[in-house]
């Protein structure tokens, strides 16, 4: 003879299995009475430490939000009415104060009469599973939003770059280095990091693409706060530039040339100085290329740039909104 028990005998440990590892709470409701009997999950879920002496539909509804609770109602006493199944979703707080989402289910249960005289069903928490969604949602729509600011930066550089060329090097060479200004900008953004987005954090990423040159700078940092996507981005194309420029003309065309980067706090903002000194005299006849109506207008609403060709060197002071 086989020391098993039939499957038939088991099939409450099996149910007792799914409910604890599945944190499923359930509950049966005498329409009469108005009491409900539940498991200790169920009561878990509404924050209770211990199982309750006592459960009503009343005590249910009041832990469900105001906005909310007659939308539950509702379909419950319809689903009564009707005498069928139903679901739902809602927010409810917790007795420790928790704002927390909850799905449940009921099926009504019949006399001999078909008269329903009891309500049973089930309720598990979702709350994981809304934010889940929540920050699918956020992060899709700020991909959609990154994805197309850069689309509309790109499209700005290949018409202004394709403008101020000479020949077709310079033009891909010139529209390269500012896409891969962007691109590094990206990797920055896609890390999450609040650190990650901070002016100075900008700046090492776009020097890294210029190497030789670190000994020519000289950085200071005083206070600084993480930028948003679009001004993040539009930071690095500014760096891009004042770089770039630096190396063809500037003052790290030659080796006593000398860049110096100041990054402090201020009221609501973010402040970066950027000045040259030791490079070639600036020449004061220049025309206005591509790269200067970049920088004066890569920061849209996020901040302000100016440019200022000074005679000892070139000098750029942006101010970067972090309200």
């Amino acid at each position: 003879m086989s020391d098993l028990q039939p499957f038939e005998n088991r099939s409450a440990d099996h149910l007792r299995l799914v409910l604890d590892s599945g944190q499923i709470g359930i509950w049966e409701l005498e329409l009469k009475s108005g009491q409900a009997v539940r498991n200790g999950t169920h009561d878990q879920i509404f924050g209770y430490d211990q199982p309750l002496a006592s459960w009503s539909y009343g005590q249910f509804l009041d832990h469900v939000v105001d906005a909310d609770r007659a939308r539950v109602d509702d379909l419950q006493k319809t689903a009564v009415e009707e005498s069928r199944e139903w679901s739902f979703e809602c927010q409810i707080h917790t007795i420790r104060g928790d704002i927390r989402w909850i799905r449940a289910a009921e099926r009504p249960l019949k006399d001999a009469e078909e008269r329903i005289v009891k309500l049973i069903g089930h309720v598990i928490d979702i709350t994981d599973t809304k934010e889940s969604e929540a920050r699918l949602h956020l992060i899709t729509g700020e991909l959609n939003h990154r994805v197309r600011n850069m689309l509309a930066m790109i499209k700005s550089m290949v018409r202004m770059s394709a403008r101020g060329a000479t020949d077709i090097s310079q033009f891909a060479d010139s529209l390269e280095g500012r896409v891969g200004a962007l691109a590094r900008t990206h990797q920055l953004l896609i890390a999450e990091s609040p650190a990650s987005m901070m002016p100075s954090a900008i700046l090492e990423a776009e020097l890294s693409a210029f190497r030789g040159y670190e000994a020519q700078f000289d950085i200071a940092v005083s206070g600084e706060a993480a930028l948003s996507a679009s001004a993040s981005q539009g930071l690095s194309l500014i760096f891009h530039e004042l770089v770039t420029n630096a190396v063809k003309y500037g003052a790290l065309s030659v080796e006593s040339g000398r860049v110096e980067v100041r990054i402090a706090r201020s009221d609501g903002a973010v402040e970066v100085c950027w000045k040259e000194c030791g490079g070639p005299p600036v020449r004061t006849d220049r025309t206005e290329g591509f790269g200067s109506v970049l920088i004066a207008r890569a920061l849209a609403a996020d901040g302000t740039s100016e440019l200022d060709f000074a005679p000892g060197g070139v000098e750029c002071h942006i101010v970067l909104d972090v309200d």
